[in-house]
């Protein structure tokens, strides 16, 4: 039996981007042992129970070296037949893989050290990441992928306990228009959506359908956020605490989505959920949520920096974050209007475990 890695070590919203990956080396390998390495309990439990994979190992931070030792050490007793590195990383994972993991095939992108990898792609950043990812793929097992398979889980204990929630919310069989404004802390706070920006677009949308009620969900990182919310109308429910199964099936259920170029955006895309994807400092060409219903909107002003990512201006803006605070209310609603109606049920992807309909 073959045992098939994919070392993916970045963020949530990275990881539901990998997913493809996943579903493709399963469908050519049904009896190979593929093992996720990812970093953080987060990223650990996104495919918790999942029948693409067998196994998660959590990769020790990148400060501590001498946990990375002791853990690439430990992969050679694996004997990997093949490790797939996913998405821009640095030369060191493949370094480790090759010379203390015994690794011997090595699939990934590459634009410096490309003998490190026995298959690899160019990186280019005008394609997005999945697409770029499965192509890569493509280069070692010869087979094409047309249209990606995001098959995220969902335990049944999550989807009865994201539907008591919605329940005691008001909003059993409500239609919800869901909203994250958050993302991570440190630089990740430049992603943010303005919290004005929600307001308004909260009031555009009650103006269209005054039927329509309104989630918004706050992860661990968001926190600092909730005061600015408590003085909102009561149709508007705020939504934290839930554990990430939970979180992935009260997205299931939403009509409409919008957020920051964060986890939440990539999630609920892969449910089908039209979806809403505020961009400032990232490349949407390489990572806006992937799919027919993602949209993504920009403020309309020129800025050089723009996106600031991978550059050294990352975490200290000199505009006061105006490639956020630019993007109005009109150009949301005006995107909203190229989405199937609002009103309407959404067309969900073919899901895994409990979860191929709605709650």
């Amino acid at each position: 039996m073959a045992t098939i890695g994919v070392f993916q070590h970045w963020g949530l919203g990275d990881l539901v981007m990998t997913v493809p990956v996943l579903s493709e080396l399963r469908r050519l390998n049904p009896s190979a042992c593929i093992i996720l390495m990812v970093r953080g309990k987060a990223q650990a439990s996104l495919m918790e129970d999942s029948p693409l994979i067998d196994e998660v190992l959590q990769v020790p931070p990148n400060t501590d070296l001498a946990g990375l030792m002791r853990f690439f050490a430990a992969l050679r007793s694996r004997h990997f037949d093949a490790v797939y590195v996913a998405t821009r990383i640095t030369p060191l994972v493949p370094l480790l893989l090759r010379f203390i993991s015994g690794v011997r095939t090595i699939i990934g992108d590459a634009d410096r050290f490309g003998f490190l990898y026995t298959h690899r792609n160019s990186l280019d950043p005008t394609v997005h990441r999945v697409d770029r990812m499965l192509k890569t793929l493509s280069i070692w097992t010869g087979c094409s992928v047309e249209k990606p398979a995001f098959d995220l889980p969902v335990a049944e204990a999550a989807r009865l306990s994201a539907k008591a929630r919605l329940a005691a919310s008001g909003l059993a069989d409500a239609r919800y228009f869901a909203f994250h404004p958050g993302s991570s802390r440190g630089p990740g706070i430049e992603k943010r959506v303005p919290i004005p920006l929600v307001r308004g677009v909260i009031e555009a949308l009650r103006m269209r359908d005054p039927e329509m009620r309104f989630v918004v969900m706050l992860g661990p990182d968001d926190m600092d956020l909730v005061p600015q919310f408590e003085a909102f109308p009561a149709d508007v429910v705020l939504i934290s605490g839930s554990s990430l199964d939970e979180t992935k099936a009260i997205l299931s259920r939403a009509i409409g989505f919008l957020g920051s170029d964060s986890a939440l955006g990539h999630i609920a895309a892969s449910w089908g959920v039209p979806t809403i994807t505020a961009v400032g400092p990232t490349n949407p060409n390489e990572t806006r949520p992937w799919g027919a219903l993602s949209h993504v909107i920009a403020s309309r002003e020129e800025l050089a920096c723009r996106p600031c990512w991978f550059t050294p201006l990352k975490g200290h803006c000199p505009h006061d974050r105006r490639c956020m605070t630019g993007i109005t209310v009109e150009q949301i609603m005006d995107d909203v209007s190229l989405l199937p109606p609002v009103a309407g049920v959404p067309v969900h992807s073919t899901v895994m475990v409990s979860t191929s309909e709605k709650l």
